[in-house]
């Protein structure tokens, strides 16, 4: 039974600090954390950024009194916490540890919140904001500053009454202003440009880039379904005040973006591109980036326009060589589009990274063949596999739990699953997925590792793994086993966490 919100009755008085708490660092930044922070309400407060566990959380680890120290130090008003439904179980021990530790107000957002405000609420926190987090935030500290005023008629923040009563008012339109550009200097975020794990593939200083939102398809395992479900664009002017703040402030020399859907409209991208010229001779240096596309979308003007302006890589969600797959997912894509957009992409220098979905009820071998071969066809630098997986707030969750495709009730058992392993119970034998999934990644895991020798930053990887040599050479030596091993889903853990501690990204060097 819900217990009624102790904390309404201390919404009262202004808001000086707020703490934005992310429970497990990541190895790219939080740009919702980061975009959050830098809302105009924020405008004059005092916000931090705070992360409570390294990346490398297991389930059953416990918070410690270095990262409530953080927290008791700082002393915020608010203390608000972000998480995706990867990251609950982390979630989980991070806000019931901070209810019993601190008598704050705690506002919990993100994908899994707004999946279950209600189980997010039990845990200790006192509100959640369901969907985007811009304005419902301000509107919930509009409501703290006033006393409590207005709470109730406040649309996406869902709490506990003082009698107990669950009370939410749905947010039926996104209104987020896009063009605000994220508070970089809250976050160690030369560090994570200094992993150069941006792009897949290069050994590149990628900074982090957002030209749009959301996303026009309706595909059965995406949770953008409930965060606006709907494509939208900043303003070409904030994207470029964007990139001039980050060339400014950063030692950068590519931007990895981060729209789930960038080669999508072709005077928007010609347009892009033709700034991106502009700008790098503003700061008189070769800039590159990286973005997402579709086979449905992309046109020759496109590839000229990106590849004259610096595009190293493009990424694209083909899913499946068959299209009975397609039909499953509901991606609303034609597998006859493929070929030809790959055909438009052969005679350039862009790289592409292709992503497939495998472990989907009905899939037979029948359909992993025409995957391979559309594999050959379009012969991809970098293929990435992923295991259907039923996030909470997905039609594939629901049909997930009514199927019993899953063991256990999923609003407890989702404990940090991954996607480069069998998700659900649909009658294929994991094995075989896991050897469809080997098949797949054989095709282009030679072709994967050999790119980023063959680059003009490989001497500087070379040098830089000559040097880590020395520092780490356990995690050194584990990675080049990794990549004799042929093994690229280890390769990519252990490569990753290698570039990461060798950065200093660690909780205990403070950052």
């Amino acid at each position: 039974m819900a217990m009624p919100n102790k904390n309404i009755k201390k919404m009262r008085g202004k808001v000086k600090k707020i703490a934005l708490i992310e429970p497990i660092r990541n190895f790219s930044p939080n740009m919702g954390l980061i975009t959050l922070a830098a809302i105009p309400k924020l405008a004059g407060k005092e916000v931090k950024i705070l992360y409570m566990f390294d990346y490398e959380y297991k389930s059953g680890d416990q918070l410690s009194n270095y990262s409530l120290k953080k927290i008791k130090d700082f002393d915020p008003d608010i203390i608000g916490v972000g998480f995706l439904s990867a990251e609950w179980h982390a979630a989980k021990v991070v806000i019931e540890r901070l209810a019993t530790a601190f008598d704050k107000i705690i506002v919990a957002g993100g994908r899994h919140p707004s999946s279950f405000p209600k189980d997010v609420l039990t845990w200790g926190a006192d509100f959640v904001i369901v969907g985007e987090g811009e304005t419902a935030f301000e509107e919930l500290i509009n409501c703290i500053e006033n006393n409590g005023a207005g709470l109730e008629s406040s649309v996406g923040i869902a709490f506990y009454k003082e009698d107990g009563a669950f009370h939410l008012n749905p947010r039926l339109k996104e209104t987020a202003n896009l063009d605000i550009i994220p508070a970089y200097h809250l976050i160690p975020y030369q560090n994570f440009i200094n992993t150069k794990l941006g792009v897949v593939g290069r050994y590149l200083k990628s900074g982090w880039l957002a030209t749009s939102r959301g996303c026009f398809s309706k595909c059965i395992y995406c949770r953008d379904n409930n965060f606006g479900g709907h494509l939208r664009f900043r303003s070409m002017d904030a994207v470029f005040d964007d990139i001039r703040l980050q060339l400014s402030n950063y030692d950068l020399d590519c931007f990895y973006i981060v729209d789930d859907m960038f080669a999508v409209k072709e005077k928007r991208v010609i347009e892009f591109c033709d700034r991106f010229i502009a700008i790098q001779k503003e700061f008189n240096k070769m800039l590159y980036f990286a973005a997402t596309a579709r086979t449905d979308t992309l046109t020759k003007p496109m590839v000229n326009a990106m590849e004259k302006a610096g595009c190293t890589q493009l990424t694209f969600g083909v899913e499946s060589g068959s299209p009975k797959i397609h039909d499953i997912l509901n991606t609303n894509k034609s597998c006859t589009t493929i070929v030809p957009a790959f055909e438009m992409l052969k005679e350039s220098e862009i790289d592409t990274f292709v992503n497939f979905i495998i472990g989907v009820p009905g899939e037979n071998e029948d359909d992993i063949n025409l995957t391979l071969k559309i594999i050959d066809s379009i012969k991809p630098t970098t293929v990435g596999v992923t295991f259907l997986t039923p996030y909470p707030g997905t039609r594939l969750y629901d049909l997930a739990c009514n199927n019993n495709w899953l063991d256990g009730d999923m609003k407890k058992e989702f404990v940090y699953r991954h996607n480069y392993k069998p998700q659900l119970n649909v009658g294929i034998d994991p094995s075989l997925l896991l050897n469809r999934a080997k098949r797949i990644y054989k095709k282009t895991s030679r072709k994967t590792i050999l790119n980023v020798f063959t680059r003009h930053e490989s001497i500087e990887l070379i040098f830089d793994v000559i040097k880590m040599m020395f520092k780490h050479p356990v995690k050194v030596l584990d990675t080049i086993k990794s990549i004799l091993t042929g093994d690229i889903d280890k390769f990519k853990t252990k490569y990753r966490h290698l570039l990461y501690v060798n950065t200093g990204l660690t909780i205990n060097n403070g950052l």
